[in-house]
């Protein structure tokens, strides 16, 4: 990095390398000391594992002709989509958040947060909004909605792509989302009852709430999946119980999730998307797998328990050959991995007793 850093002072840019001797208010402390000593009104954010493309400025940089333009968000690509099952999944996941509901709610004029990287700010936007804080882990969603509720507009660029690798091992997935799950509650708490307050149209308050409290839904999902067996010994009424209760709780529940993220391959994938379908039972049940490790997230920020911003393992993954495993990240000790564990007993234990009486229904 240095040495890139000297090559481009020597060819006549302006570059500085900072390099900070502690962790204060992490990735938040890291993108203030660095606006401090920006001396541009535009600030372009890039973490180190994104590959912007050569053009990204051009794409962009003409939005902010508007003066109440204060972000612009281009959208995710995934340099290592096929290294494994798990990428592609996550890929799955992200293409769904980014294309669907990231264009939505920019297009519909709703609140849309900037997603930590590959966007560009206006300074004063940030300088007015408060600047960066880290008194949550997602600093992006915090300042977001803080530029937001002070008037200025967003936009969401869903056809300027900026590339960038997916964690390939599930240690590195699973605390990435702990993370930005444990975040948005965090900004949740502190921003929602000024969003309420504010003067704000009753949409906008409504959408940004069901975006802020969105991941409560954790909670609610370990619980379900305590209670699915309970809930087979109990009295069977027939296809009526299952035509008037079980198939519409299925439709709303699961085939509405399912067909968010066709839609998105298939605007993504138009000619490859049926083969990206065969993944969604594996991706729906990385969902459910991911139940306990973010209501442990939720729980940590309802109760104010303090954590340092973990860092998310990058090894330069683009190719299928390249190994990562002998410069693995040393996972945090926990006891979460022996309660998935006999969640994973509990579930297989729930599939052999559906089948064993006959609750086909039940299996998937």
């Amino acid at each position: 990095t240095a040495s890139c850093a000297e090559e481009l002072r020597q060819r006549g840019f302006d570059v500085q390398l900072i390099h900070r001797v502690d962790r204060t208010g992490f990735k938040a402390g890291a993108l203030a000391t660095g606006l401090e000593s920006a001396a541009g009104e535009f600030v372009c954010i890039l973490d180190a594992d994104f590959v912007a493309p050569p053009d990204l400025l051009q794409h962009t940089i003409h939005f902010f002709t508007d003066p109440k333009i204060g972000m612009i968000q281009s959208r995710w690509g995934h340099l290592n989509r096929g290294y494994s099952l798990l990428t592609r999944m996550q890929a799955m996941f992200l293409d769904g958040h980014l294309l669907l509901e990231q264009t939505a709610r920019s297009r519909s004029g709703r609140f849309f947060n900037f997603n930590g990287t590959a966007g560009l700010w206006r300074r004063s936007c940030i300088e007015e909004a408060g600047g960066w804080q880290h008194d949550t882990l997602c600093e992006d969603l915090d300042l977001s909605y803080r530029a937001q509720l002070a008037g200025w507009k967003f936009i969401f660029l869903p056809d300027v792509v900026t590339p960038a690798e997916l964690p390939v091992d599930m240690n590195g997935f699973k605390s990435q989302q702990h993370r930005w799950t444990k975040g948005s509650i965090q900004t949740c708490k502190k921003l929602l009852p000024r969003i309420w307050r504010s003067e704000l149209s009753f949409a906008i308050k409504a959408e940004a709430t069901g975006h802020l409290v969105s991941n409560f839904a954790y909670l609610l999902l370990a619980c379900l999946c305590v209670l699915l067996h309970p809930s087979t010994g109990g009295p069977q009424s027939g296809w009526m119980r299952t035509l008037l209760i079980d198939i519409p709780i299925f439709l709303t529940a699961s085939v509405s999730v399912a067909m968010f993220y066709v839609c998105a391959q298939r605007e993504l994938h138009p000619r490859t998307w049926m083969k990206q379908m065969l993944l969604l039972p594996c991706l729906l049940a990385l969902g459910i797998g991911l139940s306990l490790n973010n209501a442990r997230a939720v729980l940590e920020a309802i109760f104010n328990h303090k954590s340092d911003f973990t860092r998310t393992p990058k090894y330069g993954i683009e190719r299928k050959s390249q190994a990562w495993r002998s410069c693995k990240y040393r996972p945090l000790k926990s006891a979460l991995p022996i309660a998935e564990l006999a969640f994973a007993i509990y579930f297989s234990y729930f599939v052999w007793f559906a089948i064993a009486h006959r609750q086909f229904l039940s299996v998937p």
